[in-house]
């Protein structure tokens, strides 16, 4: 009889885990989180905004052809304020002169060494979807006085191959109005200007690209 009543139960059990599993692997949180370690060592860290589908919220990315987005909880993006100077534009960069781009803001400073190892994974992407309607805008905040010269910052974009546009935030206006306190981030801005992804720190740049494609790909389809 108890081995009876125990059969039962494990079939009651493998029932329930089949009925769950699909809602558990639709709302499984994908957020990754650190906190800076030594001075001069980010930590990486991944911020995740969720899709909104028929008022439910979860950390996946559905193809937004299947799925509406509820844009009610994304913030929009800061406009860039205080720039000193500009470096692979010709004109002053607004994100309204952006609308129906895609947009990478990156605040990063010529003498971090994390923000040295992100170059090349920047440059990739402005290569393979800059005629995609992606722009990346590299925010140059200072950490040290002669980060602010301008002849400095580029001879650095020279010598980093930087193509993409960079601008000079010397006193922390653009830093400030994002609320940022990390050398290097990355916020990624959809085609409406809104800030759909941050990253803090080196790494995870499958899933930066992978965001990219994402966010282009709204702007095919809607």
């Amino acid at each position: 009889m108890v081995r009876q009543y125990a059969n039962v139960l494990v079939v009651v059990i493998a029932v329930i885990a089949l009925v769950l599993a699909p809602a558990m692997y639709i709302t499984g949180a994908s957020t990754v989180k650190a906190t800076p370690s030594n001075q001069g060592q980010i930590s990486s860290r991944i911020s995740v905004l969720p899709i909104a589908q028929n008022g439910n919220t979860g950390n996946r990315f559905y193809p937004v052809a299947q799925f509406e987005i509820d844009k009610s909880h994304f913030k929009r993006a800061p406009e860039f304020t205080g720039i000193t100077g500009y470096i692979n534009t010709p004109a002053p960069i607004r994100l309204a002169d952006l609308k129906g781009k895609v947009v990478l803001v990156h605040f990063w400073t010529y003498t971090c060494i994390n923000c040295i190892h992100t170059i090349p994974h920047l440059n990739d992407w402005y290569q393979k979807y800059s005629n995609k309607g992606l722009v990346i805008v590299g925010v140059q905040t200072p950490e040290f006085s002669t980060e602010k010269n301008i002849d400095n910052v580029k001879t650095a974009v020279h010598n980093f191959q930087i193509k993409y546009p960079v601008i000079l935030d010397n006193n922390y206006a653009s830093w400030n109005a994002y609320g940022n306190n990390y050398w290097p981030r990355d916020y990624l801005v959809d085609n409406q200007g809104y800030v759909r992804y941050s990253h803090i720190g080196e790494g995870d740049y499958d899933q930066t690209e992978q965001m990219i494609q994402s966010l282009l790909a709204e702007g095919v389809t809607s």
